[in-house]
């Protein structure tokens, strides 16, 4: 089998780590940083393609409070030179009122081509399928 070298799982880890941090802040532009130039990223069956777009595509998806990731479950293969495909389960919590307790508001899984680019890491393509 073909495994990666623990550092690259480490930083496709980071990566999602970083992804969840930014998205739960509200920080699109930020978030949108963690994506190549030209970037594919898809939500159900709406998606947009290249970094610039993703800080508005976000936005207009996004419109309740902010919640918290929880990603685990990361998985990283080799898909050709510096780009490793990646896999993650997440769940999405929040509270639906004020005062309510965090409750899991959605469910699913990511598929991601994560690329290293420049001395930095990068979604190339990012899926987020719903269960």
């Amino acid at each position: 089998m073909d495994l990666p070298d623990p550092s690259i799982i480490t930083a496709v880890q980071d990566l999602y780590a970083r992804y969840a941090h930014r998205i739960d802040r509200r920080d699109f532009d930020g978030f949108a940083g963690l994506f190549t130039e030209d970037a594919e990223l898809v939500v159900g069956d709406a998606g947009c393609r290249g970094r610039d777009a993703v800080p508005e595509f976000m936005a207009g998806l996004m419109k309740a409070p902010g919640g918290a990731h929880i990603i685990t479950n990361v998985s990283v293969r080799p898909d050709g030179k510096d780009r490793w495909s990646a896999v993650a389960d997440y769940l999405l919590t929040r509270r639906p009122e004020p005062d309510a307790p965090w409750a899991i508001v959605a469910a699913g899984w990511y598929e991601s081509v994560a690329t290293w680019v420049g001395g930095e890491w990068y979604f190339a393509e990012h899926r987020i399928m719903f269960r």
